[in-house]
């Protein structure tokens, strides 16, 4: 009962039992990306237009699927530097898993309303925001992690400052992005395909680099 209404203290425990959480809802969450492919209902010799019309629940499969990897990877990367893990760090973790979750319904509603007129607007904008919102909470677990070194470890590679350097760039440009959908749908989700191809060829190389 104490669990149940956030009684009580939890004493600080090992990352592992977060990351093997975590882990498992970062699957989830990109294997539920596919289910927003749907296979065409057409008749004979028109499958290929009808595949062309779905371009954007491709793009955005790929965006998506790229982010959400990348996330997984930083996180891996944020948790290889920790020793210890309290209350505060298991709620600001939750809260970021909800963010990722949320990821395939986003997908989804972007993709399919995206050539819908002013609909379009507002349905990737709720997808950048999503994204806005999961950096967000990506700050907040690094900024608690420098604000209490004894959770820290003494891991080599990427350093804590540099992730939160480098998460400053994501939260601007999908602010940017989300600001950008309510007037200009196509350049926002070229924004956060820029971002994803950026994550994945600069910050995730660099984790596996030593300082």
């Amino acid at each position: 009962m104490l669990a149940a209404t956030g009684v009580g203290h939890t004493s600080p425990m090992k990352p592992s039992r977060m990351e093997a959480f975590s882990d498992g809802v970062f699957a989830v969450a990109i294997t539920l990306l596919v289910f927003n492919l749907k296979v065409p209902e057409v008749s004979a010799g028109h499958l290929s237009n009808s595949l062309g019309s779905q371009w954007p629940s491709y793009v955005a499969y790929v965006i998506s699927f790229l982010s959400i990897g990348v996330c997984w990877v930083n996180h891996h990367s944020i948790l290889d530097r920790v020793a210890m893990v309290d209350r505060n760090l298991l709620f600001t973790n939750l809260g970021l898993l909800l963010g990722i979750v949320s990821i395939p319904f986003t997908t989804s509603l972007a993709a399919t309303w995206f050539n819908q007129g002013s609909n379009a607007k507002l349905a990737v904008g709720i997808y950048c925001a999503n994204w806005v919102y999961v950096s967000g909470f990506f700050m907040m677990t690094i900024h608690h992690l420098m604000d209490h070194e004894h959770l820290s470890s003494s891991a080599t590679g990427t350093t804590l400052k540099s992730l939160w350097r480098k998460g400053y760039v994501g939260v601007i440009s999908y602010l940017s992005a989300t600001l950008c959908a309510l007037f200009y749908p196509v350049i926002a989700f070229s924004i956060c395909l820029i971002l994803a191809a950026y994550y994945v060829f600069g910050v995730a190389e660099e984790v596996s680099n030593k300082d």
